[in-house]
């Protein structure tokens, strides 16, 4: 009986360091699933203003899904801290990109001009800075889209989409 309950509890211990692993898909995309139509928009709104009243809605709503999901997964403080930055940019970035594409400018390029995305250097970033936006001039140039012809709201939409790829990057760090 002791033997048993001692096999028992060594199983339960293996699970346990699953939370330190690398989070799998799915569980990442928990409160994504769970959004409501139109928070991806809210969010991408977030990432171009510093307003912090006409985001409160928004971010409220987020909390709210990253406390329910983070609970389903036991996250830690830290853990649920990271969760919500994670989420922050995904989404933020969903929101980003058709706004994006409407100027004319592929994310996939603001992307592949920073090194950004699975297998890639994804450097920590806690600003936006020159350098950041001179790659993604030059890539713009290659591709054959004169800088100089992007808007100021292009500008903006790059700047957002840079922000919230670092959130969405760096917070993955510490889920890993």
């Amino acid at each position: 009986m002791r033997r048993a309950a001692l096999l028992l509890a060594l199983a339960l211990l293996q699970t346990v360091p699953q939370a330190v692993q690398a989070r799998p898909p799915q569980a990442l995309a928990c409160a994504v699933i769970a959004a409501p139509d139109g928070l991806d928009a809210q969010l991408a709104d977030s990432m171009l203003t510093l307003d912090e009243t006409r985001s409160k809605s928004a971010m409220d709503t987020l909390h709210t899904l990253v406390d329910r999901c983070a609970a389903d997964q036991f996250l830690n403080d830290k853990e649920r801290e990271a969760y919500f930055g994670y989420v922050l940019g995904r989404m933020a970035r969903d929101g980003l990109d058709p706004r994006l594409k409407a100027e004319g400018i592929p994310a996939d390029l603001i992307d592949k001009a920073l090194d950004i995305g699975p297998g890639n250097a994804n450097n920590p970033a806690t600003q936006v800075t020159q350098g950041d936006l001179r790659r993604v001039s030059t890539a713009l140039s290659e591709a054959g889209k004169d800088p100089a012809k992007v808007t100021p709201v292009g500008w903006g939409l790059i700047t957002a989409w840079i922000a919230a790829t670092a959130q969405m990057f760096d917070a993955l760090r510490v889920l890993d």
